[in-house]
């Protein structure tokens, strides 16, 4: 049985899992932001963190919740989602780590059609632990994906 690592972290009463090796920094500090005009409503802003310079994605904004009153002191999980780009994830509080066999992994129902700005493949599985807690497990790579991914009807691969 395969147990793999997970920062667990909380938006409102939402708890959710971050697999580990996604995660790059955990950062719990008075963060100055700068917002631009063209982001999306998703975005704090950017800031400049550590030596390096990330777009701050509200996860609260981005799973339609409300915000709340937020000062300087942000707390935030950056990742590398590909080659070049790092992207900060603002939350409410980090709650520690737990561990997740794969006997405790759920995957959503493929009739579960919640395609509302790509929350299905934002949260694609649950962990259900042995206490009964029901973890959210993100999928980094769908942070900043709010437009709707649809299928090809084909089935055929294109080749470039």
């Amino acid at each position: 049985m395969i147990t793999d690592e997970y920062l667990v972290a909380r938006i409102g009463a939402m708890v959710f899992g971050i697999y580990c090796r996604d995660v790059k920094n955990v950062y719990s500090e008075k963060i100055k932001l700068v917002k631009l005009y063209y982001q999306t409503h998703i975005f704090r802003g950017v800031a400049h963190i550590d030596g390096q310079v990330m777009q701050l994605i509200d996860l609260r904004r981005r799973v339609g919740m409300e915000d709340h009153a937020v000062g300087e002191m942000l707390t935030v999980i950056s990742f590398q989602t590909n080659m070049s780009t790092v992207f900060g994830v603002v939350v409410d509080e980090i709650i520690g780590m737990k561990k997740v066999s794969e006997d405790q992994l759920i995957t959503h129902s493929s009739s579960l059609n919640n395609s509302n700005a790509n929350i299905n493949l934002l949260f694609p599985m649950v962990a259900l632990l042995e206490d009964g807690e029901m973890i959210h497990l993100l999928d980094s790579t769908y942070l900043d994906k709010t437009e709707q991914v649809l299928e090809e009807e084909t089935g055929d691969l294109e080749f470039f």
